[in-house]
Formats: C-alpha cells, structure tokens, sequence
C-alpha cells in the first residue's frame, strides 16, 4: 500500500508553480519542478540530470519559491562550484527578485557575519571550498533544500568535500548535474 501511495504521489501534479515562473517554465521544466515537489513531499530527495542549458536553475528557485509560499520562510542552501556562486546570484535576481540572498564571501569573519540573521534568508549560496571550511557552524542551521549544483564535484563519496555536504540538515536535497551521460 505504501508503494502505491508513493507511486501515486509522483504521478500527482502537485501544488501550482508560483507565479510569475508558472508562465516562464517549459512544459519539460514544469515536470521537473513538479517531480522534485513530490519528492520533498515524500521527505526524499533526488537528481536532476539536464544537459546544460535546460533550465535546471529555473526549476530549483521555483521549487523554493513554493516551499516559500506553502511553508514559510525558512533558508535554503546552494552549493556549487566557485566559478556559478554568482551566476546563481544573478539567476536568483532575474527570476525571483524577492528573495533575499546572501552569498557567503571573504575571510571566516566576513562568512559568519554575513549569515548572522540566516532565519531572514531565502538562498543561502556557498562554494564546495567554503562547505568544507565552514562546515563546524554550518551543519548546526537547518535548511528547507539543500541543492548541489555540478554535483560530480563530490562523486568521491569519501572527500573532504562530499563528508561535509553529507553534514548538511536539510529537509531535502537535490543534485544538479549538467552532464550526465558524461557523470
């Protein structure tokens, strides 16, 4: 009986997406976006696995404008490489203006200070390099979605890195990958 519910939850469309993206998301982007509500709903998480350039992003921020709207305010964290922290910055402002971001940058005073009020943050958007250095404070905050984009920079399962993200509280978490015939 469990199987069929869980069955029957991914095959739900679920909540609407919020507007305004509700009218930007392709039909394939809508399914992605619908298919990750029905994993956190179910307290899972998953991969999502779109060559580069589908709009993987687009996907993620409604998914955390939704648990904005139907859970509150609560902070979620992405990381990704170095060279995207601000590309996701950028994204978050073209698409969700709204929400507050903090991208956590300088030296480990600078990094503290800039997530003081973390329970007044949408996004919270950190580098692989800084996960692992500020992993002792940040396994203490929990987030709604933990979202690792370019996730094969943690596909060693016993690095540094990939042992912090495991630390991580989170409600969900979801792995982006833009490569994944290649991962």
């Amino acid at each position: 009986d469990s199987v069929k519910n869980m069955v029957g939850s991914l095959q739900d469309d679920g909540e609407p997406c919020p507007e305004p993206l509700d009218q930007m998301l392709r039909p394939y982007q809508m399914r992605g976006f619908m298919w990750m509500q029905a994993l956190d709903r179910l307290h899972m998480g998953g991969i999502l696995a779109d060559d580069m350039g589908l709009g993987k992003t687009i996907q993620v921020l409604a998914l955390i404008q939704w648990g904005y709207e139907t859970q509150g305010c609560m902070p979620s964290l992405v990381v990704a490489p170095t060279s995207l922290v601000y590309n996701w910055q950028a994204e978050i402002q073209k698409f969700t203006p709204h929400m507050r971001t903090v991208v956590l940058s300088g030296g480990k005073d600078d990094r503290r200070k800039q997530a003081e009020d973390i329970e007044k943050v949408d996004v919270l958007i950190a580098s692989y390099a800084q996960i692992r250095r500020d992993i002792e404070w940040l396994e203490q905050i929990s987030f709604r979605f933990c979202i690792l984009d370019e996730a094969q920079q943690i596909k060693n399962a016993a690095s540094v890195g990939a042992g912090a993200v495991k630390r991580i509280q989170a409600q969900s978490r979801f792995a982006l990958t833009g490569t994944p015939m290649e991962n």
